[in-house]
């Protein structure tokens, strides 16, 4: 999955991690704001870019609540880096990426798999 404008990761500092409360509930909201309902920041990692600078990047999920009142998702459709010094967003995948990758996901017969409550 090419992101176009993703920044070049040049190396991976920590493959799997954590992110605090404050950061989770923002990005969030980020992608609530930027992108609209049914995506989730998942599975933060630690990386250097080629730049030299340090990011958090995170796949983003697409994610939506079923009849039975549990997450979701169908699986990762784009990715999330943010600054490690600001915590500022560096880049999103744009929405029409987004939507274009559900769709092939949905198309190849990707089953919605149950997501834990919380960070993931």
């Amino acid at each position: 999955m090419s992101s176009t404008g993703a920044p070049e990761v040049s190396k991976i500092l920590e493959e799997k991690g954590e992110i605090n409360d404050e950061l989770d509930y923002a990005l969030m909201n980020y992608l609530l704001q930027n992108r609209g309902p049914g995506f989730t920041a998942c599975q933060p990692s630690l990386v250097e870019l080629k730049d030299g600078r340090k990011a958090v990047k995170m796949g983003i999920d697409n994610t939506f609540i079923n009849k039975e009142n549990e997450v979701m998702g169908l699986g990762i459709i784009g990715s999330l880096f943010i600054d490690f010094e600001t915590l500022k967003v560096l880049f999103c995948t744009p929405l029409e990426e987004l939507d274009k990758n559900r769709e092939k996901l949905l198309k190849s017969g990707v089953v919605p798999q149950r997501r834990p409550k919380g960070k993931y």
